[in-house]
């Protein structure tokens, strides 16, 4: 197969196109975000970022119809010629119909809040991501937190802990409630349509648990596609994916599947201290998932349903001192949702209910110290969001101010653009064998919200409220966001003032005591009372050349972080503990058009430190004050290279500034051709994970195997015929 992708020459002369371009505002140029670009002949569907670019490939030859559209724009519809193997430009200009809202949206079509990131199912394929998490890892800002080749992984965002972080899929929580952590290794990128990732505290929009961001994940949509793929790599690896859609009468239906198997085994030294080399066992993995989705319209709004199954068995090795060769997790989630959304030019009304159930177990008859044990948690959830958005027309008249669904005054109306509210509500099940008999089984948390935007003299203002009741204690906790932006030529700026909170995990406040460990009942919610952000981002050309650059500072003290620490007679428990947070994020993109190349560059810097008596001033455990990452794609013709690589700066194991473990670099290459096969596009690529053999890890005692090597081949179409439909 090497061979094949070093040397082989086109199969056919004929080979699929791309249909790319700009969208901007008609009048003052500026890129348009956020804009739907639709082929609906073939059922395909891209996204304009942040410079209002985008791009559709695999198109064959010929001649299509283009709609363009964005809330706040009159549509436009264009002809796109394709020609064998060539890009199809077009330059689009929209012109406003009204002013779109600027507050952040939990929709499929809402453009990304100041300083927000999106990575596109484009980006997904062209990285080769297998997991959600493996996605995550190259977003600035982010850093993933994994115990091995095979393991769990985590985020965190701004130097927080994982239980901080809010990640949805679809809409569900996908935070364990015992440990208020997400797991993305169990949610495979085959599925994913989108991730956005939203820095900072975001309560107010997205309520509890977002105390240092969210992570938006969308599963596929439905679409004409047929896929099929299989892998091979180092450690034993191997892997098949397949995926089928249909379109109908304006129906869409698709479904896919994945299977995946590690068998990870590796040599490494014993541990830092003693070099002899040992096999690492019990590092296996097998997952299995799918997915199906179906899109139409109903009551004259977009209406989506989609859902999906994972489930994983995997080895649990423990850390290299104390390895286990028979712990094991099982796990197995199932997730449903449905939603509508209706738009017109006078705003959008949009209504999601959800679902999941998931059961995972934790096992070890025979572990290394300590007793046997065999836990089980089943959880079962779901959650109702309807919300309602209306977008004052661009020029304000009485029409606004008498508006019967929101009327404001005249006075006000003139420099509204936007406003709207709703409100969730959830309710859970939990059957955990880790916690005590004093846990609550069951809780239901209701949440309302509400934004509105305004634009004066240039300069845009948004705020948005929310109130939530926790359905374990009853307390109400309100959250705010307060951001004033402006445009200084090709600068955007932005200044935002945040509130947020996360509340203990069921096994913080609730775990069942044991030997050297303990609960702690009476823990009080993390909050975030006052985070300020003084953001950054331009666009421009040099030439040819298109950069992009955004940066953020931000500093929001940690009241109340829960942190497990060990009291007077070593046992060890949650507690509150104030921590002070402060840093940088910045980011920055060139792109080469006429030599198909991109060079991208990120830097962040995250300042969190104890502010106890004792430890003051001491970055908190396995938080690396410093990351950053580079990268360089190169695309001609069928070939494409990627190159990136990722920094993770010092991490202390406790809290002294002692055993400083130094930060290190990690390299990932992919090199991939496309060949023309009758009417499908095949696609051949190999994947080198550690280029350079780097074996450190974030967290110290859980060893990496090094250099990892995969090779992808993936046949695909698009845009069938109506008799192939």
């Amino acid at each position: 197969m090497i061979a094949c992708l070093l040397l082989a020459n086109p199969v056919c002369a004929q080979r699929p196109g791309e249909i790319a371009g700009r969208v901007v505002e008609a009048g003052t140029a500026a890129p348009v975000e956020a804009a739907a670009v639709e082929v609906a002949e073939l059922g395909v569907r891209a996204w304009t970022d942040g410079t209002g670019r985008f791009r559709l490939r695999g198109v064959e030859p010929g001649t299509y119809g283009v709609r363009v559209s964005r809330s706040g724009y009159a549509a436009r519809q264009l002809a796109a010629e394709v020609r064998n193997g060539e890009e199809a430009w077009l330059e689009v200009q929209l012109a406003a119909a009204a002013v779109a809202l600027q507050a952040v949206r939990v929709t499929a079509d809402a453009q990304p809040a100041e300083g927000g990131t999106r990575v596109s199912r484009e980006e997904i394929e062209s990285g080769g991501a297998r997991t959600a998490a493996e996605v995550l890892e190259r977003v600035p800002g982010v850093v993933v937190r994994s115990t091995g080749a095979t393991g769990a992984q985590t985020v965190s965002i701004r130097g927080s802990a994982a239980d901080a972080v809010l990640v949805l899929v679809d809409g569900v929580p996908l935070n364990d409630p015992v440990s208020g952590e997400a797991d993305l290794s169990g949610v495979p990128a085959q599925s994913i349509d989108r991730v956005t990732v939203l820095p900072g505290a975001r309560s107010a929009r997205y309520g509890p648990r977002a105390a240092a961001g969210v992570v938006l994940i969308e599963t596929r949509t439905a679409e004409v596609r047929r896929a099929a793929e299989l892998s091979a790599g180092t450690l034993r690896e191997r892997a098949g994916r397949a995926e089928w859609g249909m379109g109908r009468s304006g129906v869409v239906l698709q479904a896919g599947g994945e299977a995946r198997r590690i068998e990870g085994r590796f040599d490494h030294p014993r541990s830092v201290d003693d070099p002899t080399i040992v096999r690492r066992a019990n590092a296996d993995l097998e997952e299995w998932s799918g997915f199906a989705a179906l899109s139409g319209r109903a009551a004259g709004g977009e209406l989506r349903v989609r859902g999906g199954w994972d489930a994983l068995d995997r080895g649990l090795p423990g850390q290299d001192h104390t390895p286990s060769t028979s712990a094991r997790q099982e796990m197995q989630r199932g997730r449903g949702s449905l939603s509508w959304r209706r738009t017109s030019d006078r705003g959008a009304v949009s209504a999601l209910l959800s679902g999941a159930a998931h059961r995972v177990g934790y096992a070890d008859p025979l572990p290394p110290f300590g007793l046997a044990y065999d836990d089980t948690t089943r959880v079962q959830q779901a959650s109702l969001r309807v919300e309602a958005d209306r977008i004052a027309p661009s020029e304000a008249s009485d029409s606004v101010a008498r508006d019967s669904l929101f009327p404001v005054p005249y006075s006000l109306a003139r420099w509204l653009r936007g406003w709207g509210g709703g409100f969730e509500a959830s309710t859970q099940r939990v059957d955990a064998g880790a916690l005590s008999q004093t846990a609550p089984r069951r809780r239901t948390d209701v949440g309302g919200f509400a934004h509105v935007a305004a634009e004066a003299r240039g300069i845009t203002f948004s705020a948005e409220g929310r109130a939530d009741r926790d359905g374990v204690t009853e307390d109400v906790y309100v959250s705010r966001a307060l951001t004033a932006g402006a445009r200084l030529g090709i600068v955007r700026i932005h200044l935002a003032n945040r509130s947020s909170y996360s509340p203990p995990s069921l096994g913080d406040q609730f775990f069942r005591a044991g030997v050297g460990v303990e609960p702690n009942p009476d823990l009080r919610p993390e909050r975030v009372p006052n985070e300020w952000e003084l953001g950054a981002s331009a666009s421009t050309f040099f030439g040819d050349a298109e950069v992009t650059a955004h940066a953020a500072a931000y500093t929001g003290d940690v009241r109340g972080m829960i942190l497990w620490l060990p009291d007077f007679r070593f046992r060890w428990s949650p507690r509150n503990v104030d921590a002070l947070r402060r840093g940088i994020d910045t980011r920055a993109e060139v792109r080469l058009p006429g030599a198909g190349l991109r060079l991208s560059g990120a830097w962040s810097m995250a300042r969190v430190t104890y502010d106890e008596p004792g430890v003051r001033g001491i970055q908190l455990a396995y938080r690396p004050r410093h990351t950053g990452s580079a990268g360089a794609e190169w695309r001609r013709g069928a070939w494409r290279v990627d190159a990136f690589a990722r920094y993770t700066g010092v991490r202390y194991p406790a809290a002294a500034r002692v055993n400083a473990l130094d930060g290190f670099w990690s390299t990932a290459l992919r090199a991939g051709r496309d060949w023309r096969v009758g009417g499908w596009t095949m696609t051949a690529a190999v994947d080198v994970d550690r280029a350079l053999d780097e074996k450190d890890s974030l967290i110290q005692g859980f060893p990496e195997p090094g250099r990892r090597v995969r090779l992808d081949v993936r046949v695909a179409r698009t845009g069938l015929t109506s008799n192939e439909r």
